[in-house]
């Protein structure tokens, strides 16, 4: 396989209204590959996570079709979950169509809709466009970044279509499965008529299955409805599957919703518990690997605590004066993140308030080196730390 790749980083532009500036926010990049299968080339957008930089941690991977105008808001939405808690960081890769029907639907048809018909000759390549996916890219992928075996394919209307399609006729390449709106009226149902007997089978190997729809017209209710019926049949629980309706929702709109419904149902109870009351976790560290060892085998991979769930976990006691059990926190955190500046600035604030200061500065400096070869966004705060305790020095508690 020969790709010819080209990159152009993208970013939004923030304006410092204070100081009059324009700062570059890196959202992503886009890379032309060449596909020797599709005969042409691909633009292909990529969004890795804030921490990928600072750390060696792998990450799922969601690939979306009709990137040019689902990418940021998908970004957008994974960002914002992760961010609280709901979900793990994951890298997002999207990919652009020159023509949708050519790739996303497996059979050449017109598409038809209330009485009208509207030709496309150039539909029904969505087979070659699945085994680029399946020999190429996906391979490209997972060489070229670091990646857990989670790999979800989220699509609307004929991406959804193409989804389900993955789903069957390659089961298994993809854990998981976000089909919006899927058009499974193209072709007279045919998806839809192969779907139903597929997942009455033990051949299903998806793990979680998102499908959708919104105020579209009877022909989509009854075609989602019956694609849900078929699921509801399933003895097998080794498919989750949720499914959900947006009726104030167009065909348009429905993507922000889905992906987002999408995306907290694959990873549901990811979070971890917190106390209503004051928002503080509940429990132990064991008990915090307990929980995520729990989501590890439901999602197939091992899936350490979150960094910043130790963290804050952490800090919790620490602000408890339980500071053998922060140091524990800490602790754990160097040992699965150990490339992390931020855990080791951490583990120094609790061996300082432990008054082991000598321990304290090493972990500080630690950081700074860190923070350094990681271009950390907040290496000035680590030199700073490391310079108070490099201040009069305190003996080390007996």
């Amino acid at each position: 396989m020969n790709w010819r790749v080209s990159c152009a980083t993208f970013c939004l532009v923030l304006i410092c209204a204070t100081h009059g500036m324009a700062d570059p926010i890196a959202c992503g990049e886009r890379i032309t590959l060449h596909s020797k299968i599709l005969g042409e080339d691909r633009t292909i957008s990529i969004s890795l996570p804030p921490s990928y930089a600072q750390g060696t941690q792998k990450y799922p991977v969601l690939y979306l079709t009709d990137a040019p105008f689902l990418f940021d808001q998908t970004r957008a939405s994974a960002a914002f979950l992760a961010g609280n808690g709901l979900i793990p960081e994951i890298i997002i890769l999207g990919v652009a169509h020159s023509d949708r029907t050519r790739d996303l639907y497996a059979t050449k048809a017109d598409f038809k809709l209330k009485g009208r018909t509207t030709p496309f000759p150039n539909s029904g390549n969505a087979d070659q466009f699945l085994e680029f996916l399946d020999k190429e890219l996906i391979p490209w992928v997972e060489s070229t970044y670091r990646t857990v075996p989670l790999r979800i394919l989220a699509g609307i209307s004929a991406g959804g279509n193409f989804a389900l399609h993955t789903m069957r006729l390659k089961p298994g390449l993809f854990q998981a499965i976000i089909a919006a709106s899927p058009w499974l009226a193209w072709d007279d149902a045919r998806e839809l008529k192969l779907l139903v007997p597929f997942l009455e089978s033990t051949g299903v190997r998806t793990q979680a299955l998102f499908i959708s729809y919104a105020n579209e017209g009877p022909e989509m209710t009854a075609n989602v409805e019956a694609l849900s019926s078929a699921l509801s049949s399933r003895r097998d629980t080794s498919l989750r599957w949720n499914s959900a309706t947006y009726p104030n929702e167009t065909h348009d709109s429905t993507a922000v919703k889905s992906y987002y419904d999408g995306l907290r149902a694959i990873f549901a109870d990811w979070s971890y518990p917190r106390n209503p009351e004051t928002n503080f976790l509940i429990g132990s560290l064991e008990d915090v690997k307990a929980h995520y060892a729990r989501i590890s085998e439901r999602l197939g991979y091992t899936q350490l605590p979150p960094e910043d769930i130790v963290n804050e976990l952490g800090y919790q006691f620490l602000g408890m004066k339980a500071v053998d059990k922060a140091l524990a926190a800490f602790r754990y955190n160097t040992e699965a993140y150990p490339q992390s500046a931020n855990v080791w600035d951490s583990l120094a604030d609790a061996l300082e308030q432990a008054g082991k200061m000598d321990d304290a500065l090493a972990a500080c400096r630690k950081a700074v080196s860190l923070g350094e070869a990681n271009k950390n966004p907040n290496l000035e705060h680590f030199r700073k730390h490391a310079m108070r305790l490099t201040g009069p020095k305190k003996p080390d508690s007996k």
